[in-house]
């Protein structure tokens, strides 16, 4: 389990393991990480968990937060990282992070950005048989199917991909991506980048998360697939 490691002056004053979906830091009491340290803001960062990847945003903290003497807003956290809040220092141990920036983990950034506080569409069917994403997060069930994309057109046409990834992306970069992302109870699918719409079963996804169900279809760029459950 990824944990972080606090401290100050070179002591270690904490040692936290990421145990839930969002960890709060601050100098507030109530925060998970409380930093007692004026030049810390009263709700400074959080670290958000994605697949098995953490994020780290700074909350437009007054001081703001640093990497390596780097101001950052936004960062997936990569093992052995130390984030500079104050005058405190953050750790984060992760054996199991991976240490490459590929195409699809910074797509992750924009698709998280996209899904806090949005409620997944019902994409032409009845929006009340869909799970918000909060509802999504507060279920604790280990596993789920695993689900599948067949290609229809496009460069995956003919072509099965199993989605055994946090998350995969599909369309074109810089002109229309999506990412469908792998977290409990099901996949959801984010528009991340593009101008003109991603569809859904025909109908535009709009800019928040959708829940895929078996059979969906999915249009993004030249790209049609057909989502299943195995």
């Amino acid at each position: 389990m990824a944990k972080l490691v606090v401290t100050l002056n070179g002591a270690m004053v904490g040692n936290h393991f990421i145990d839930k979906g969002r960890i709060t830091i601050g100098r507030r009491s109530g925060n998970d990480i409380h930093l007692d340290d004026p030049s810390v803001s009263k709700e400074h960062a959080v670290i958000q968990t994605v697949g098995n990847d953490h994020i780290f945003e700074d909350l437009g903290s007054t001081n703001g937060s640093t990497l390596t003497g780097a101001r950052i807003t936004k960062h997936i956290l990569q093992n052995g990282d130390v984030i500079e809040l104050g005058a405190y220092r953050i750790k984060y141990g992760n054996i199991k992070a991976n240490p490459e920036m590929d195409y699809d983990r910074t797509m992750m950034i924009r698709a998280v950005d996209r899904e806090v506080g949005a409620v997944p569409q019902s994409a032409g069917r009845d929006a009340g048989s869909h799970a918000s994403v909060s509802t999504a997060r507060s279920s604790l069930r280990a596993s789920f199917p695993l689900g599948l994309v067949r290609g229809i057109k496009g460069k995956f046409a003919g072509q099965n991909i199993e989605l055994e990834r946090p998350l995969k992306t599909f369309g074109t970069a810089g002109e229309q991506v999506a990412v469908i992302m792998r977290r409990p109870p099901g996949y959801f699918i984010t528009q991340v980048e593009g101008n003109k719409a991603a569809r859904l079963n025909g109908q535009a996804i709009g800019s928040g998360p959708h829940i895929l169900q078996d059979g969906d279809v999915i249009e993004v760029g030249q790209e049609k697939l057909e989502f299943f459950l195995k």
